[in-house]
């Protein structure tokens, strides 16, 4: 292997991840409590001049901080100086780009802008490897095309939507390009028959359980590649976090799914459009929230499945109607529905605020999770790097595994 940035010291990654578990169990006063369901979370006691600080900041400033990892611990740190310490563990290096041959148009066709930029870099940081390729969840296969474009190599594609999988193979075959999809399910015990020792096997953003089962199969079965750029934690059958690495046992951090979705609330994607829905929806929930709380006679939050973006475009009345279905909650005749919309938009904007102090813990999450699955996969006899693969800008997933068999 060659990388000569990212981390690859056997006791710097243990290091690194003891240092991140102490912070975190140290500091989880502040980023376990959920503002949206508690509405003072007990950290705020300890810390008013904080709190009156943030409730006070601007709209502009609160999407500035909630944006801008580098300005929110500068804001931070002289209410909190552990956000220093935190910044600094998050400092990964990033991988040494490689020129990529020059691409075909055509291969470029139907690629947004920004998933371009991903794929560019992914491919970038690779080492070169002589051999087989698969690529695990591989969607319509657009990393798959340009990684036997580069390498020459042949490209075997996993995907479990059948008309991704067809679309992938007319584009082979038209291009007369050596790659072959097929629709799998990856967590079924059929996947086995395409995982073979000398082969490298590539994901970029494969999801929670997908990416865990891709980690322990290659392990199993001995593949001499692994590269993996892990994404979605919380997308995982198990209610609680479930380690991989005998590290992270040995050093046990109990994870909820609400705690792992944190690791990856950072996005630079939506439009401003989806921003809107989101918010809108947000502030109904919360509105909903304050009305079942006076309705119930109970002060604390009651959980409403999630609702799809179309629900934002609905007046406040039948949001909660609706919400109060799902619930069997049945409401008053005479509801002051002005009131509790009112009471839901300020509610936002409280949560918008004292969400910053939990949006400091984001990126230390993402890279303990990171380094659990780089952990498991020394244990298991490879050699592993980890660093950053492209700008946030592109992507805030921006962590990529690479691991190497170590010869024997």
């Amino acid at each position: 292997m060659h990388r000569p940035h990212p981390i690859e010291h056997p006791m710097y990654l243990r290091d690194h991840f003891a240092e991140l578990t102490r912070q975190l169990k140290n500091y989880a006063s502040f980023w376990r409590p959920f503002p949206f369901h508690e509405p003072r979370p007990p950290w705020t006691e300890a810390h008013p001049d904080l709190v009156r600080q943030l409730l006070a900041l601007p709209d502009a400033d609160l999407h500035r901080l909630a944006t801008i990892p580098e300005e929110l611990t500068a804001f931070l740190t002289p209410h909190l100086p552990f956000a220093s310490d935190l910044a600094q563990l998050c400092q990964l290096p990033q991988f040494t780009q490689q020129a990529v041959p020059l691409i075909s148009p055509r291969l470029l066709a139907g690629i947004p802008g920004r998933k371009w930029q991903q794929i560019e870099a992914f491919v970038a940081a690779l080492p070169p490897a002589p051999m087989p390729i698969l690529e695990w969840c591989a969607g319509k296969s657009h990393l798959g095309f340009v990684l036997q474009h580069c390498s020459g190599q042949p490209v075997t594609a996993l995907e479990w939507n059948a008309a991704l999988v067809g679309q992938a193979n007319a584009r082979a075959q038209q291009w007369r390009c050596d790659l072959h999809s097929h629709t799998m399910n990856v967590l079924t015990p059929e996947v086995d028959a395409f995982i073979h020792p000398d082969q490298r096997i590539v994901a970029l953003h494969a999801c929670g359980d997908l990416h865990v089962k891709l980690l322990q199969l290659a392990a199993r079965k001995g593949v001499q590649q692994v590269q993996l750029a892990p994404c979605c934690y919380q997308k995982t059958a198990d209610a609680q976090y479930q380690p991989l690495s005998q590290t992270a046992r040995q050093q046990p951090l109990p994870l909820s799914k609400q705690e792992l979705h944190l690791a990856v609330t950072e996005t630079v994607t939506a439009g401003e459009y989806q921003q809107r829905q989101r918010l809108r929806l947000q502030a109904m929930r919360l509105g909903f929230d304050c009305l079942q709380r006076d309705v119930r006679g109970q002060d604390e939050f009651l959980p409403v499945p999630s609702l799809p973006g179309e629900w934002a475009r609905t007046d406040f009345k039948t949001f909660c109607e609706h919400c109060a279905q799902l619930k069997s909650l049945t409401l008053p005749d005479q509801v002051n529905w002005a009131h509790y919309e009112q009471r839901g938009q300020q509610r936002l904007r409280e949560v918008s605020a004292l969400d910053l102090v939990r949006f400091l813990f984001r990126r230390p999450l993402e890279i303990w999770l990171a380094l659990d699955r780089a952990l498991f996969l020394q244990e298991q006899g490879y050699q592993v790097e980890i660093g950053t693969f492209c700008r946030r800008s592109a992507t805030p997933r921006n962590i990529l595994i690479v691991a190497a068999r170590c010869k024997p």
